[in-house]
């Protein structure tokens, strides 16, 4: 009787099917676009009911478009492994899109004065972020794997 248990399809992702240096590039990606998220909040705050804003404003404006490309290039990277987990690339692909909806509300706020939207972009970028952590602790169980 043997004592050893293989683990079966359904007892994690499978690591032959992505190779490290994939799973690294999507975890460094992730977590560049997490920090983006974060200082994206920190530019935000910087702004907010302030006179002479209009500096931040642009630096959160910049930011964002920033974090849009570090989102299709950390979603890109998810496709790459979707076939060691559908949880990454579905989660990037998520992600990518709440981002690109994110940016296009930010943009209504600031050029058509649209304010009444903050009361969505808020969450959002809450739900961004959790987001973005989840796909860590995911990039973290194929590291383990």
């Amino acid at each position: 009787m043997s004592t050893s248990i293989e683990p079966g399809p359904a007892a994690g992702p499978a690591r032959g099917l992505a190779s490290a240096g994939a799973v690294r590039a999507f975890s460094i990606l992730n977590g560049l676009t997490l920090l983006g998220v974060l200082l994206q909040a920190v530019w935000a705050g910087e702004f907010i009911d302030r006179r002479g804003r209009q500096d931040w404003v642009t630096v959160h404006e910049i930011g964002g478009f920033v974090v849009v490309v570090l989102a299709l290039a950390t979603a890109v990277a998810a496709v790459a492994l979707r076939r060691a987990s559908s949880a990454v690339m579905f989660g990037a692909l998520g992600l990518l899109v709440l981002i690109v909806v994110q940016t296009g509300l930010g943009e209504a706020i600031t050029k058509s004065d649209a304010n009444e939207l903050i009361a969505a972009h808020i969450p959002i970028a809450v739900l961004v972020f959790g987001l973005g952590v989840y796909l860590s602790g995911v990039g973290a169980r194929l590291r383990r794997a």
